[in-house]
């Protein structure tokens, strides 16, 4: 199974419409993906430390709102705003991403506000991350510590995540302003990783991360049953 990520990323007041065609999987041999890469050029390696908020019972979860902060330099949010409108409406392979720099900025504030208003959440009136969890009930749930180093691997980018406690990925994605030739791009990323061991992989490693150490409130997410059998 194929992942389309479609990511609307609006930052600093400018938004951009930034398409992000992509497939994620699991890897379930690291020395044929060492030995794969060995022959790629190497763009950068970064570490990122998120941390997932919700409220102590995961709701926003089971709504399909995520909040999370990355290196403690950026605060995102991120949903399916047709899904968030519909409850029935099965999950869609794309999302909006809104991003604001840490410490949050009073010129920001305008621009969060009005998204949280739209998400029917608490409004701040001073730039501060901390009122803005103890407005809206946010705790922090969940922390993934990963290692991400990428690769240009032809017209794509490869990016292999070492991710605490879960094990390794991989994604190959491709930025573009149209979904034109989608299907075509999608077989030419599966061609490109040919002969890699490796496993489809739907979901974030946020939600991953749950699984492992809350299954039940794992469960309870918006859109578990459409990716998994859950016997009830």
């Amino acid at each position: 199974m194929v992942v389309f990520v479609e990511k609307i990323i609006l930052s600093e007041g400018c938004p951009v419409n930034t398409i992000e065609i992509e497939l994620r999987y699991e890897v379930l041999d690291v020395k044929s993906l060492e030995l794969f890469t060995i022959h790629l050029e190497l763009l950068h390696k970064k570490h990122d430390i998120d941390v997932y908020f919700d409220t102590p019972d995961a709701s926003f979860y089971q709504w399909g709102l995520y909040f999370r902060v990355r290196n403690n330099k950026k605060f995102e949010i991120k949903f399916n705003r047709a899904c968030l409108e519909d409850p029935k409406l099965p999950r869609q392979d794309f999302c909006e991403e809104h991003g604001f720099s840490l410490p949050l900025q009073v010129h920001d504030l305008a621009r969060l506000n009005e998204l949280l208003l739209s998400l029917s959440l608490t409004p701040i009136y001073n730039a501060d991350l901390e009122t803005l969890k103890e407005a809206n009930n946010l705790v922090s749930l969940y922390t993934v510590d990963k290692i991400r180093t990428s690769y240009k691997c032809g017209n794509f980018v490869l990016a292999v995540d070492e991710v605490a406690g879960l094990g390794m990925f991989l994604e190959i994605e491709l930025m573009a302003q149209s979904t034109e030739g989608i299907e075509a791009i999608k077989q030419e990323m599966q061609c490109a990783l040919a002969g890699l061991k490796i496993k489809p992989s739907r979901v974030g490693y946020d939600t991953l991360q749950m699984k492992k150490i809350n299954y039940q409130q794992y469960l309870r997410g918006r859109f578990i049953s459409e990716l998994e059998e859950v016997v009830g």
